[in-house]
C-alpha cells in the first residue's frame, strides 16, 4: 500500500483533536515529530500527556497557522496533573492521571 500524502489524509478525515501519551522511551523524538506533522495535517488541537515522574504535565497545542517558520502550532498551554484542562471544545479532568511507575 503506498504512503498517503498529507492532502489525501486531510480529505479522508477531519480530526477535531489528537491526544497523545508520551512514551516512556524516545519521548522527545515522538512529540517533536507529532508537533511537526499534526498542524500540517490540519489537526487544530494536539494534547500531549507526559506521565514521566519528572514531568507530570499536560500541554495543549493549538492555533496552527503559517509563519516564517512554516506551519506550526502558535499556542502551547502547559498544565500540571490535577488541573482542569481546556482543549478546544473539551474540558479534561486530569485529577486521576497516573505517572509511570518509578521502576520503569
Amino acid at each position: 500500500m503506498p504512503d498517503l500524502t498529507t492532502e489525501q489524509i486531510r480529505r479522508m478525515h477531519h480530526f477535531a483533536a489528537r491526544l497523545e501519551v508520551v512514551p516512556h522511551t524516545r519521548a522527545s523524538k515522538a512529540v517533536r515529530n507529532e508537533l511537526h506533522d499534526c498542524p500540517r495535517m490540519g489537526i487544530p488541537v494536539y494534547v500531549v500527556v507526559d506521565p514521566r515522574n519528572d514531568k507530570k504535565t499536560v500541554t495543549v497545542h493549538s492555533d496552527p497557522s503559517s509563519g516564517p517558520d512554516g506551519i506550526r502550532y502558535r499556542k502551547a498551554v502547559p498544565y500540571a496533573f490535577g488541573d482542569t484542562v481546556t482543549a478546544g471544545r473539551w474540558t479534561l479532568d486530569t485529577s486521576s492521571l497516573k505517572s509511570y511507575p518509578a521502576d520503569w
